[in-house]
């Protein structure tokens, strides 16, 4: 499959390319969740309310993984979401389709340095961030640009009755107008916003991922003022403390039930786009009660594939 870089550079001019977007999409939208969640359950005292800007953080990414997984069965492709290559290794210097990191994408604790990594994973593209991009890879938002230029292009089919996940943002497409704005919705709220580091743009109803994060990394909220411009000077936003944890030698492995429990999330979600069925709501729940309880211990969740029957 090609790289992030080379849908940008080729464009998208095919339904199988486009297929293959949507697809490395999906598992780049998927990249971020654990990194987010072990950051959110790691959270002990939050006189902040950290945890639930991060929550709702963690929320707009599934609801973009799912939209990109709606996209990719109305033209007729099928996710494949319930295997082993489909879950990031971490640490990680490469999100899926290549996009670099220098900073090693890892699943840790929420402290500043961590905060720091999901700032970089979530910068905007600017000028002119955006046109040194393009002496090396291609940028989120311009992936998405491509994809959206690739609906226009190979204008394929919509199945407005294929299978689809549908909850809160992530609902079925309908129409390459659907298609359009979930791309859209994907780019305002996640990677790819068109601003800079401190003037985000205007029009928008909430800040982008990278906003939230760098107030909570700067402990004060993003504020405008009367002229118009923006500041990280606002009210106070007290760091939480953590809990510490680190990948456990032991064997068997403690994240056994944890993996067993994303593994059959995972399966849920394959089987809502092949036939239909609504995925368990409880399988979050069971996952986030597991993964609260191992870091509590000081142990770092897997996120590995395994399977409940293995």
């Amino acid at each position: 499959m090609k790289t992030i870089a080379q849908f940008v550079e080729d464009r998208i001019a095919t339904l199988s390319d486009l297929k293959d977007a949507l697809q490395t999409a999906m598992q780049l939208e998927f990249s971020t969740i654990p990194p987010y969640l072990c950051a959110q359950w790691s959270i002990n005292s939050d006189p902040g309310g950290v945890g639930g800007m991060i929550e709702d953080i963690v929320v707009q990414e599934m609801y973009h993984f799912a939209l990109a997984g709606n996209m990719l069965t109305a033209i007729g492709g099928v996710p494949s979401i319930a295997n082993a290559t489909f879950i990031p290794s971490y640490p990680t210097n490469v999100l899926p389709g290549g996009i670099l990191q220098k900073l090693p994408v890892d699943l840790k604790p929420l402290t500043p340095d961590q905060v720091q990594v999901f700032m970089q994973i979530e910068y905007p593209e600017f000028p002119p961030v955006a046109l040194a991009a393009r002496t090396g890879p291609a940028t989120i938002g311009d992936f998405y640009d491509a994809i959206a230029e690739g609906f226009t292009t190979v204008n394929p089919a919509i199945n407005a009755s294929a299978f689809a996940v549908n909850s809160g943002e992530a609902t079925p497409i309908k129409s390459i107008a659907d298609a359009q704005a979930a791309i859209l919705l994907i780019k305002g709220e996640g990677e790819g916003t068109e601003g800079s580091p401190n003037q985000p743009p205007t029009g928008n109803a909430t800040f982008a991922h990278y906003y939230v994060f760098k107030e909570i990394y700067t402990e004060k909220t993003l504020v405008q003022d009367a002229a118009g411009h923006w500041s990280f000077t606002g009210a106070p936003i007290p760091f939480p403390t953590w809990f510490d944890f680190q990948q456990s030698t032991v064997t068997p492995s403690p994240s056994l039930a944890f993996n067993q429990a994303l593994s059959q999330l995972l399966i849920g979600l394959q089987t809502c786009w092949t036939s239909g069925t609504r995925p368990s709501i409880g399988a979050m729940f069971t996952l986030q009660s597991l993964g609260t309880d191992l870091i509590q211990q000081g142990i770092r969740p897997e996120f590995l594939w395994a399977p409940p029957s293995a």
